[in-house]
């Protein structure tokens, strides 16, 4: 018999960048080679206190059946796991970065641990069946704003009993405000994610305060991508920042850096907790399976808090563990457990997010029948003329990089009015084309004939052909009425079917503009592609529901 071993090195497993932390060996005759191998793809932030538990567990030898089990460690962003999980599932889960190539199962870990439920909701909006339903959480650590403690110091009377939204319209969204918020890229991360639903919850009281929130986006801090980015940000002042939501843990870790810019914890009123929840995959072998449920026990255990604590992270309900650093606004009282589970709500600020911070690849179409020419609804505006007014105000919300193009079908076809070109910002040639295009567009009298299906189709295919991974790439489509060429929906959503690439995804966003839509229809195809479809009904409903289509 041979003692447990450790052993540091690379990994190759779950991408290049992966390190093991520990991989743990039993017995001499044959453990590592012929055992049950347990590997747990862990965030950095808890990787460490996950390997000297797995030592000690390993150190107890447990087995499954008689057959020893091995555990390998590895440190992971969460962003990178949940990207790798999703696309081996067939989809997308935006990390701001290119899409990776397709796993194979053997590179994906057993079990999971990211920083937060928010990883798993993400990617279960995928596949809702990636995991196993006994998910629990093994650590925890809240979110707080971290301000350099000069700034804190200057501000002790606002944020001396913590923050709140209120709190935050008052002094982050005032122009005059004192306090300057940046934010680590919310799709790569919780803190982050948390950051941008507090700042909707300051800002969006109903859908037409939408506008006001991309604006509010737009105005913060220059993009950070990691955390370590924020504190270089806060520490020189090069993105024009003083504070930002992060993990208790994460301030902490930073503090206790010799070189440090000493960071305050204020505490974040009603905003979520990281809650690292232990997901093991689905559909495994039994044995593997009944390993990954025997490493759960011995993680969750109560007699981890004192070596959670020398970590800078709290046990799973909530509690502080003897040893637990304090200091700078944090201190070992209990606090309120609330995983990021809300995944809707998510998916709403995300998407304003993604609109307001990153451009956009957008192909806007436009029916030209004459029915177009007729009142919407009773009112005094034309249908066309509804379109037109959302569509100006539409391009207040792309950015100066985003690539715009605009065509309009009728007849027998479409035509391309307004190539697909970068926009530029105000004052720009492309602008000014679209502009133009959009204020100078008109129904074609006496023709009814409305080819929506094979422009969709063709629209599609140009998305394709210049698909660029680094915008966000979509198909606008506005029309009041339907489709005259025969073509069954079906064929469509087939067609579509086979253009698709979950490598190039394209949405397909529909307005289906007064009474004479086939709302059905629409949304077949928005069905089909990851879109949306709307169906407008007023002039004063087109605004609003352009700028949620945009962002849906």
């Amino acid at each position: 018999m041979r003692t447990p071993v450790i052993v540091i090195g690379a990994l190759s497993l779950i991408g290049l960048g992966a390190v093991i932390l520990k991989s743990v060996s039993a017995d001499a005759d044959g453990c590592s080679a012929s055992g049950i191998r347990l590997t747990v793809a862990a965030d950095p932030a808890i990787a460490p206190v996950i390997a000297e538990i797995g030592t000690a567990w390993t150190a107890t030898r447990p087995s499954i059946e008689g057959d020893c089990v091995r555990v390998d460690v590895v440190a992971k962003p969460s962003y990178e796991v949940a990207t790798e999980l999703g696309t081996y599932s067939g989809g997308l889960v935006d990390v701001a970065a290119k899409p990776v190539p397709t796993p194979s199962d053997a590179d994906l870990p057993t079990v999971w641990i990211p920083e937060s439920s928010y990883w798993l909701g993400r990617v279960r909006a995928i596949d809702r069946d990636m995991f196993d339903t006994n998910i629990l959480s093994v650590a925890s650590s809240p979110i707080v704003l971290a301000v350099p403690e000069a700034v804190a110091r200057g501000m002790e009377k606002e944020l001396g009993q913590g923050i709140d939204a209120a709190i935050i319209k008052k002094l982050a969204l005032d122009p005059a405000g004192k306090l300057k918020l940046g934010l680590v890229e919310p799709r790569r991360d919780t803190a982050g994610m948390v950051g941008a639903m507090v700042l909707s919850d300051a800002v969006v009281a109903s859908p037409a305060d939408l506008p006001v929130l991309v604006k509010v986006y737009r105005t913060l801090g220059g993009a950070v991508n990691d955390v370590n980015g924020l504190w270089q940000a806060m520490g020189d002042g090069s993105k024009g920042m003083n504070g930002a939501p992060v993990s208790e843990q994460a301030l902490l870790t930073h503090n206790a850096g010799a070189s440090a810019t000493p960071m305050a914890a204020v505490p974040l009123a009603d905003a979520a907790t990281l809650d690292f929840p232990y997901a093991a995959r689905a559909r495994q072998p039994r044995q593997v399976a009944a390993a990954a449920a025997a490493f759960r026990s011995a993680l969750t255990s109560p007699q981890n808090k004192a070596l959670l604590a020398q970590h800078r992270l709290r046990a799973a309900d909530g509690t502080a563990g003897s040893g637990f650093p304090t200091g700078h606004g944090v201190t070992a009282g209990a606090i309120h457990l609330q995983p990021l589970t809300d995944m809707a709500k998510v998916k709403s600020a995300l998407a304003v997010w993604v609109s307001a911070r990153t451009a956009s690849r957008v192909v806007a179409m436009v029916d030209a029948t004459s029915s177009m020419a007729l009142p919407l609804n009773g009112t005094a505006k034309s249908r066309m003329q509804v379109m037109k007014e959302a569509a100006t105000t539409g391009l207040t919300f792309f950015t100066a990089e985003s690539k715009l193009g605009l065509w309009a079908f009728v007849g027998k076809g479409h035509t391309n009015l307004v190539p697909l070109e970068t926009i530029g910002p105000a004052g720009s040639t492309q602008r000014n084309k679209l502009i133009g295009a959009v204020t100078q567009a008109n129904p074609v009298p006496g023709v009814d004939a409305c080819p929506l299906y094979q422009s969709i189709i063709a629209g599609y295919q140009e998305m394709l052909n210049g698909y660029d991974p680094a915008l966000s790439n979509t198909l606008v489509v506005f029309t009041d009425g339907r489709d005259t060429t025969g073509t069954d929906i079906r064929k469509v959503q087939r067609e579509l079917e086979l253009l698709a690439d979950v490598t190039r995804p394209i949405r397909v966003v529909l307005l289906g503009i007064g009474p004479d839509i086939k709302l059905d229809e629409l949304q077949a195809i928005a069905d089909t592609t990851g879109g949306a479809a709307f169906q407008v009904n007023s002039p004063e409903q087109m605004q609003l529901i352009f700028l949620t289509a945009l962002l849906a």
